[in-house]
C-alpha cells in the first residue's frame, strides 16, 4: 500500500431524511436526503480545504451505500477502505423547529453496517504512513464491537506514529452520561488531541471552573498533549504543550441548519494541526463552523479560500511535506 494520507477518519455516515423547513415530520410528504455522520461530515470538510484524507467505515452493498460513498467522493474523499456488507445503511429523520418549537431527531441505526464494525474486519496498514487518525465518541457509542474498534484504532495510530484525534460528541439518544464516562475514560490516554464541547464535559466528568481550568485537570489526569473546548457562546478555549492556552471568538452566524457545525470545526482545526499551528486551526474551524450554520445539510460545501477570508488568516499551503 503506497498511499499515504494526512487524515483517516473512522465512523458511521447515515443516510439524513428531512423535511421542507416549517414542516413537521408527520406532516411532511416528500423529504430531503443527505449523508450524514460526524466524521464523515469532517473527511469531506477537509477534503474541500486540499487535505488528503481517507474515510474508513462499513457501508451496505446497496444502492445506498453506494449512493453515500459517490457522495463522499464527490469532494476529493478516498472511499476504497470502505467494508461493504450486506447490512443496511442507518438513517435519520431531522425535524427542524423554529422557536418556540424545537428541532427534534428520530435515529434508525440499529444493525447497522457501520454498527458491526469488527477489529478483525479492519486494514490496520491503511495507517501507515498517515499524520493524523481522527474519530469520536458517537462510534464508541454505537456497539460493543465499535467500541472495541475505536479501542484498537488508537492503539494501532499510536504504534504507527499517527496522531490521534478524539471528539467526545456526547449523544444522550445513544447512552447516559455515566455510560458515557466510563467507557470513554479508558481510551483518553491514548488520545494527542482531544475535542469537545464544554458542555459534555461538565456533564460527564462534573468537573467544575473556568473552561481552561477544565481543560488543564483533563490534560493533567489523561496525559493529553492537546485539547481544545468548543463553547456555548461561541468560540473556542484551548491548550497545547507548545503554545500553552490559546482562544477564538465566535462568529456571528444566521442558521439554516446547525448540524455538522462541530464537524467542520474539527476540519478546520486538524487542518491546523497539520501545519502545526493550534491558534490558526481554532481559527479555521470556528470560521467553517460559522459558514457551516448557513448551508443546507450535514456536509459543507466551503472552500479554502472562502473559510480562509472569514477567519481573517493568511493562506496557507494545501499540499502538505511529509514529517521527517
Amino acid at each position: 500500500m503506497d498511499a499515504c494520507y494526512d487524515v483517516i477518519t473512522l465512523g458511521e455516515c447515515m443516510l439524513r431524511c428531512s423535511p421542507p423547513s416549517g414542516e413537521m415530520l408527520e406532516q411532511a410528504d416528500r423529504m430531503r436526503l443527505d449523508p450524514a455522520g460526524t466524521e464523515s461530515n469532517t473527511a469531506t470538510a477537509l477534503a474541500r480545504l486540499g487535505v488528503r484524507v481517507a474515510y474508513v467505515s462499513a457501508l451496505p452493498d446497496d444502492p445506498t451505500g453506494r449512493w453515500i460513498a459517490g457522495r463522499l467522493q464527490t469532494h476529493g474523499v478516498d472511499v476504497s477502505h470502505v467494508i461493504w456488507t450486506q447490512d443496511r445503511a442507518g438513517v435519520f429523520f431531522l425535524e427542524t423547529g423554529t422557536p418556540p418549537r424545537g428541532s427534534r431527531v428520530e435515529y434508525d441505526r440499529a444493525r447497522s453496517a457501520a454498527s458491526r464494525m469488527y477489529v478483525d474486519k479492519m486494514n490496520w496498514r491503511v495507517f501507515d504512513g498517515a499524520r493524523i487518525v481522527h474519530t469520536t465518541g458517537i462510534t464508541a457509542a454505537l456497539s460493543e464491537s465499535c467500541r472495541s474498534l475505536v479501542a484498537m484504532a488508537l492503539r494501532e495510530a499510536r504504534s504507527r506514529g499517527c496522531l490521534s484525534s478524539f471528539d467526545i460528541n456526547y449523544r444522550a439518544k445513544l447512552w447516559t452520561p455515566d455510560q458515557a464516562a466510563a467507557t470513554l475514560t479508558p481510551l483518553l490516554g491514548q488520545v494527542d488531541l482531544l475535542v469537545s464541547t464544554e458542555a459534555d464535559i461538565r456533564l460527564l466528568y462534573g468537573l467544575k471552573g473556568t473552561s481552561q481550568e477544565l481543560i488543564r485537570q483533563l490534560v493533567d489526569r489523561f496525559g493529553i498533549d492537546a485539547m481544545v473546548l468548543t463553547l456555548a457562546e461561541g468560540g473556542a478555549a484551548g491548550w497545547s504543550s507548545a503554545t500553552g492556552p490559546v482562544s477564538v471568538g465566535a462568529h456571528r452566524v444566521e442558521q439554516v441548519d446547525r448540524l455538522g457545525a462541530g464537524d467542520a470545526f474539527d476540519a478546520g482545526l486538524l487542518y491546523g494541526v497539520l501545519l502545526g499551528d493550534l491558534s490558526f486551526g481554532m481559527a479555521a474551524g470556528a470560521a467553517l463552523a460559522a459558514v457551516s450554520y448557513s448551508e443546507q445539510g450535514d456536509m459543507t460545501w466551503t472552500t479554502l479560500e472562502e473559510a480562509l477570508r472569514l477567519a481573517g488568516l493568511s493562506r496557507k499551503p494545501s499540499s502538505w511535506g511529509r514529517s521527517s
